[in-house]
């Protein structure tokens, strides 16, 4: 809320994710920042050139974006990424809306859908 308080919104993506990294070490959330999409396939770990904007605290993983609209398949990609990640929840943020409040799209994995369920 604070980032887009400050910059409002028609900034691009990186400026965005560039002063929230400011604002969870401020905050002193644990994180990791731009970590590639790894995950096990057929007991071989694949990396992919895909990068993770942040995964907060090991349980949520939180992608920026700038732009119209978040579309269905941004949605569904951040399910499958969850589901790759062995992470519950997700927030596709859009801060290129006039209240921030409606650019946050929550992705939710449920147990019996998750990979964590199984094992």
């Amino acid at each position: 809320m604070n980032v887009h308080r400050a910059l409002g919104p028609g900034l691009t993506r990186d400026a965005y994710v560039e002063c929230l990294a400011i604002e969870l070490r401020e905050l002193e959330f644990d994180f990791k920042r731009n970590a590639p999409l790894e995950f096990d396939y057929l007991g071989k770990r694949v990396k992919t050139a895909t990068r993770l904007d942040f995964v907060v605290g090991g349980s949520l993983l939180l992608q920026v974006r700038s732009q119209e609209a978040i579309t269905k398949q941004e949605e569904q990609q951040m399910e499958s990424m969850l589901k790759l990640c062995l992470i519950r929840t997700g927030l596709l943020v859009n801060f290129n809306v006039p209240k921030l409040r409606k650019g946050i799209h929550q992705v939710t994995i449920k147990p019996r859908d998750h990979p964590k369920a199984e094992a």
